[in-house]
C-alpha cells in the first residue's frame, strides 16, 4: 500500500502498489511467490535499489544530515 516511504521504493506508479484491501494484498503476495515474472514485474531491479539505497548511498546521506545539522 502506498503508505510512509513504500512509494519511494516502489515508484509512485509500481503495480505493486495497492489499495488497502487484505484480500488484494494477499493475491499480489501469492502471485508474487509463486511466480517469476510477476515477482519481477512487481519488485523493483536490485541494481536501482542499491543505488538509491544501498548502505553506502545512505551513510553518505546520513553524513550529509549531520553536517549540515552542525553548520547550522
Amino acid at each position: 500500500t502506498a503508505v510512509g516511504g513504500i512509494p519511494e521504493i516502489f515508484g509512485e506508479a509500481s503495480p505493486a502498489l495497492i489499495r488497502p484491501d487484505p484480500n488484494q494484498l494477499g493475491d499480489r503476495l501469492s502471485d508474487a511467490l509463486s511466480d517469476l515474472g510477476a515477482y519481477q514485474r512487481l519488485m523493483p531491479g536490485a541494481p536501482d535499489l542499491r543505488a538509491r539505497f544501498g548502505a553506502d548511498v545512505m551513510a553518505a546521506e546520513i553524513e550529509k544530515a549531520y553536517f549540515a545539522a552542525l553548520r547550522r
